[in-house]
């Protein structure tokens, strides 16, 4: 076997163990995550996944690396529809509407992202550098949103709420709404992504006119 051939094989393996561990922390929670039961899913012997990662951290580091990475990617390609002439809350709403079809999407790691550490949420959450709120990060971290919410406001001439605050009351009605429709309790209200999603959008108007942006 060549040396590609190799490499390509332990990427493989290693890209299994992680959505492997993904699925074990999305369904079943996180004390159901060990190499034994990952090994079962995958195929391999725990001795195998240590190979690849030196513990559980390092595994669920990962698993958060490649949601917070999905989740940029969905948040960029909402934002990428917009005129860059738009307003600072329209990136914002766009943001927002990029999370909710993420969620659609890669439910998986949806669930398993807020179940991980705190410790492991901070670590890889990649929106609180500079300029994250223009590239695509802005509802990924509390900072990102907040700066958004000032630009909006200094824009509009209003400030009904304090942007940090308002920040974290949008993300709550977002992934709160997500959430329910993912666990079936919206199925008396919405019966279809499609309808989801225009129940996004209803939520995102009244949020503007909460913020008052």
């Amino acid at each position: 076997m060549s040396t590609v051939e190799r490499e390509a094989r332990r990427e493989d393996l290693r890209e299994r163990v992680v959505e492997a561990a993904r699925d074990i922390v999305g369904e079943e929670g996180l004390d159901a995550l060990s190499m034994r039961a990952l090994g079962l899913r995958v195929g391999c012997s725990p001795a195998t996944i240590y190979l690849h990662f030196q513990d559980k951290d390092e595994l669920l580091r990962s698993v958060m690396e490649e949601g917070f990475k999905r989740l940029a990617v969905t948040v960029q390609e909402e934002l990428g529809k917009l005129d860059p002439a738009l307003s600072a809350v329209d990136r914002l709403t766009a943001t927002a509407r990029g999370y909710a079809r993420f969620a659609l999407e890669n439910t998986g790691y949806f669930r398993a992202m807020f179940k991980m550490p705190g410790v492991a949420r901070l670590d890889c959450c990649p929106g609180s550098g500079d300029g994250a709120a223009e590239t695509g990060s802005g509802l990924l971290s509390y900072e990102g949103a907040a700066e958004l919410l000032r630009q909006a406001q200094s824009e509009s001439g209003t400030s009904r709420m304090a942007p940090d605050r308002a920040a974290v009351v949008g993300w709550g009605l977002m992934h709160g709404l997500t959430s329910l429709y993912l666990s079936g309790h919206l199925a008396g209200h919405v019966s279809s992504h499609e309808e989801f999603m225009d129940l996004i959008e209803s939520a995102l108007e009244a949020l503007r006119a909460g913020w008052k942006v």
